[in-house]
């Protein structure tokens, strides 16, 4: 059924794929007819804008199989930016562009219910003020605004192209989340492979090696420029693995999603990120422990956790490395004292902020902040402080609102879940990798990466989606076929 599915899916989109082929053939030409008259960066427009109106076609025909192979496509096409450095054209410009036609020629079929509103509205507002602020910064495409296009309007975009489809279906959810298992297992190989064999990926997508003096250590950024979204993609990987293991039927084999989970939790551990480490203990916590009406059941959990590590910890603190990130209390004094230069620099720009991307250049001009001895660094280190300081409270209430719609939409999730199992598994893995996603917001400043930010706003369409479809199928049913026969939580 598979295979003629995809056969199927292959002749529809042959004559289509063929004309895009010819399209960037002469649109190939055609850049090079404009570098040799007005230079590169024309150049790179134009074949930017027939690579993303081919897609566009592409992705018409295509439908939902766009949104399925992203996860895993996104984690090597990554590498795909062009040119290098400052890059005019890269993969998720390209392919998260092209499911605007998914998304145009997919329209809703069942109203928003108000558990999904705050947070489509916290996308649309977030996506408005960012990029108001980007443009008022610097109107350049390399950055504010290329920063604005990749960590922000592209994850919107991906979030309503994500909700669409899981509105369709039943198991439309369970596919999404096994793409993003799969792709966490991709980066998990990727991460692993490079602490064995010691090679980096990170100045090919502008980014640079990263040595933890602290550690004696490099620490691995798989793809990414940066060791950050690497570790909180996984971290949300891992929270949609999770929910595709519980919603499984029970008896069914999954011991290779068994495989993908262990090397994700490898890949998160030696990125030496704290928060990474917390995440990986909440969203397990999560996975397990949230059942609505069983409070016994989380703290039957949360002990069991607790017991392990601690049986664990004398073992891991003989880890050299483990030891030194575990007790260096330094590093919470710096955090403290760079919050609170942040606030001041808030304070000095209440409404709009000091600019996009512009805190490490104000705070090289201030002097530092002092806590227990330690000095304030020249970096936010978290995302609320640095959008605070840098887009003041006109930047920073959408995203607040954001976090709100997100605590809203677990909520929604949780009342859906009492007859329900498929919503039963998707709160305790929204919650999980939602906690996850704000513990490493508070300490390192995540908003303006563009992986973890794509990833997490996959995970919340798909659950934004199923919840809108489970309620308006409740709120149409003649009978209440909706609540009957809930299946029994594991």
């Amino acid at each position: 059924m598979t295979g003629s599915y995809l056969e199927s899916t292959a002749r529809l989109a042959a004559p289509w794929l063929l004309a895009a082929a010819a399209a960037l053939l002469a649109g190939a030409i055609a850049a090079g007819e404009v570098e040799s008259r007005y230079g590169s960066a024309p150049a790179f427009f134009l074949l930017a804008a027939l690579l993303g109106g081919s897609f566009v076609i592409v992705f018409a025909f295509l439908g939902s199989l766009a949104i399925v192979v992203w996860p895993v496509a996104a984690t090597v096409g990554y590498l795909i930016q062009i040119p290098s450095g400052q890059p005019v054209i890269t993969f998720d410009r390209i392919w998260i562009g092209g499911m605007v036609a998914y998304i145009a020629l997919n329209r809703r079929t069942v109203e928003r219910s108000p558990f999904t509103q705050p947070l489509a509205l916290g996308f649309m507002l977030l996506v408005v003020a960012y990029g108001l602020r980007a443009v008022t910064t610097s109107a350049t495409l390399d950055r504010p605004v290329g920063i604005w296009i990749d960590a922000i309007l592209l994850p919107a975009i991906l979030f309503v192209a994500c909700e669409r489809y899981c509105l369709n279906g039943t198991t439309h959810a369970r596919r999404l989340t096994g793409a993003l298992m799969l792709a966490g297992g991709v980066l998990g190989a990727i991460g692993i492979a490079q602490r064995i064999w010691g090679f980096e990926l990170a100045t090919l997508t502008g980014g640079f090696v990263r040595y933890d003096v602290g550690v004696d250590q490099t620490r691995i950024s798989g793809p990414y420029p940066a060791p950050e979204p690497y570790a909180l993609s996984l971290l949300i990987c891992l929270a949609a693995t999770l929910f595709w293991i519980q919603s499984r039927d029970l008896g069914r084999r999954y011991s290779w999603a068994i495989l993908l989970m262990g090397m994700q939790v490898a890949a998160i551990l030696l990125t030496l990120f704290r928060a990474a480490w917390i995440g990986v203990i909440v969203i397990v916590v999560a996975a397990f422990g949230i059942r609505p009406g069983r409070i016994g059941r989380m703290f039957a959990v949360v002990t069991l956790v607790g017991i392990l590590a601690f049986i664990a910890s004398p073992q891991l603190l003989q880890n050299e490395t483990i030891a030194t990130r575990t007790r260096d209390t330094d590093n919470i004094s710096g955090r403290l004292a760079t919050y609170e230069q942040g606030f001041r620099m808030f304070l000095s720009e209440p409404l709009f902020g000091v600019g996009v991307e512009r805190y490490h250049e104000v705070a090289e001009r201030l002097p530092p902040e002092t806590v227990a001895g330690v000095q304030s660094v020249t970096f936010a280190h978290s995302s609320y402080v640095g959008l605070l300081a840098e887009q003041g409270i006109v930047g920073f209430l959408p995203f607040l609102l954001l976090t709100y719609g997100v605590w809203v939409l677990v909520r929604g999730l949780r009342a859906a879940s009492a007859a329900n199992r498929e919503a039963l598994f998707l709160t305790a893995c929204v919650a999980g990798a939602s906690l996850a996603y704000l513990v490493m917001s508070l300490t390192l400043t995540m908003l303006p990466y563009a992986p973890s930010n794509a990833f997490f706003a996959a995970l919340l369409g798909a659950a934004s989606g199923r919840l809108d479809a489970l309620l308006g199928a409740r709120e149409t049913s003649p009978t209440p076929g909706w609540r009957q026969a809930p299946a029994t939580a594991r």
